[in-house]
């Protein structure tokens, strides 16, 4: 019964993890004199955190911030 168990949580564990890296979830965008700005994802992940969070980057680029870096 226990390694039924450890077994589970390895599985659910393993494709949490995948989920999880199949999105970036930070980008750091900057303008041309050097200011920088962050958008992150919060710890939920959900959907609705996404959509923030590609807002936040949109937002950025429409005032001429470009991405730097995503991860």
């Amino acid at each position: 019964m226990n390694r039924v168990i450890v077994l589970l949580f390895f599985i659910l564990l393993l494709s949490g993890c995948a989920s999880v890296i199949s999105k970036h979830s930070r980008t750091i965008l900057m303008n041309s004199e050097g200011d920088r700005q962050e958008c992150t994802v919060d710890m939920l992940r959900t959907q609705v955190a996404y959509d923030r969070y590609e807002k936040c980057i949109t937002s950025h680029e429409e005032q001429g911030y470009k991405i730097w870096g995503q991860y």
